[in-house]
């Protein structure tokens, strides 16, 4: 825990700007790395990036894209970025000159989502073809360099935090592929997996399915530590996160809200308005929240900060080695199971320093549901293990 925590008042958030120009539904955001400027893909065929601190347009990105932008992810150095959607394609861009400057193929069906490996030497790509794959970022070869086709439904979302590889899937499963042991452990929670992202010391994994809940699992056991409720969301991909703090748990909702929870007690502290369509995605760089939705447009909120003397009494409630409640999740068991060593193995050498990045998660368009053929997601498919309650 860090000194200090978002306010839990609704009066503590204030709009700060409406950033409009895309005429479909944003369906990713993503900051640059200084945080001076965001990066939003749009089922319009487009990425645009803006100033949210002064509420400025700075350019448009389009041209290789011929259906909807689902996903991007931006370089540590800010010079590139690339992005994905239902081309089955995806690319690699120069931020300066929006160029193309590399296209990878592969993919049979749409890609959902992008990730990066440690020291962005890979990029993983999620999608509706049910495999994740890894693309190696050394070279100037179009293919990938290795599939992980364990799921047996669309990965909607991928992670990469460490040594792992953790994907989310229509299936209803959580798979986390273990690098260096060449073991993959599945979770399965029984509704497809819209999202799944990372607490800061990568100890707890923040998810949310189709069946209007966001669950905080601990990375290594698998126990559900705590589970957030209270907005919508059966039939869209709705991104949730944690703010800077890991205090205060965010997410969008299909009924144009945008809800925020405590963190330890998953209690709703705080909802905002202000989408006229269905808020698919949420991302924070410091005290600037950035929301898009299915409506087009993006905003930016700015949010106050408790004072240190309030989150460090916060902090002394939690245990030194978890920073949750011992009384948090319930014990089980999930099997692990080894993968071949030949594929893993070939990774190993990509995956020498943790990963700085997030996941990467996207949203549907509005008034499309999305599965594999951009149908209904409705309810869930029972997974190959699940860990008992």
């Amino acid at each position: 825990m860090v000194a200090g925590v978002l306010a839990a008042a609704p009066q503590s958030f204030g709009l700060a700007h409406s950033l409009d120009g895309h005429t479909g539904a944003v369906l990713s955001l993503a900051w640059t790395k200084n945080g001076a400027y965001v990066l939003s893909a749009s089922q319009d065929k487009t990425l645009r990036l803006w100033n949210p601190h002064t509420g400025a347009h700075v350019k448009t990105y389009q041209g290789p894209h011929n259906h909807e932008v689902a996903d991007v992810v931006i370089s540590e150095d800010n010079s590139k970025f690339i992005s994905c959607g239902g081309d089955k394609h995806f690319f690699q861009w120069d931020v300066s000159t929006a160029q193309v400057i590399r296209k990878f193929v592969g993919h049979d069906r749409k890609v959902n989502a992008l990730a990066f490996g440690p020291n962005q030497d890979v990029v993983l790509s999620a999608s509706n073809d049910k495999t994740v794959r890894i693309w190696d970022l050394r070279t100037r070869s179009r293919g990938s360099m290795q599939s992980l086709a364990e799921a047996t439904d669309s990965v909607l979302c991928v992670a990469v935090a460490g040594d792992e590889i953790v994907s989310g899937c229509t299936d209803g499963a959580i798979r986390r592929y273990d690098v260096r042991k060449g073991q993959l452990v599945v979770d399965s929670l029984l509704q497809p997996v819209g999202s799944v992202s990372f607490s800061k010391d990568r100890a707890c994994m923040l998810v949310s399915t189709l069946d209007h809940n966001i669950r905080l699992l601990e990375r290594d056991t698998g126990n559900i530590l705590a589970t957030y409720s209270g907005h919508v969301n059966k039939r869209f991909k709705v991104q949730s996160t944690l703010d800077p703090t890991d205090s205060v748990v965010i997410s969008g909702s299909e009924d144009n809200r945008i809800c925020m929870w405590d963190l330890v007690e998953a209690k709703l502290l705080c909802t905002l308005t202000g989408h006229a369509g269905p808020v698919l995605c949420a991302s924070f760089s410091g005290g600037t929240l950035v929301t898009a939705a299915g409506d087009g447009g993006v905003k930016v909120w700015t949010a106050e900060v408790v004072p240190a003397t309030r989150a460090q009494s916060m902090a002394a409630a939690l245990p030194a080695d978890s920073g949750l409640p011992s009384e948090f999740g319930r014990s089980s068991r999930r099997p692990a199971s080894a993968l071949p060593a030949t594929p893993l193995t070939r990774l190993a050498a990509a995956f020498q320093a943790p990963a700085s990045t997030g996941p990467a998660t996207q949203a549907p368009a509005a008034g499309a549901d999305v599965d594999a053929a951009g149908g209904d997601v409705e309810g869930g498919r029972e997974g190959r293990s699940r860990s008992p309650p």
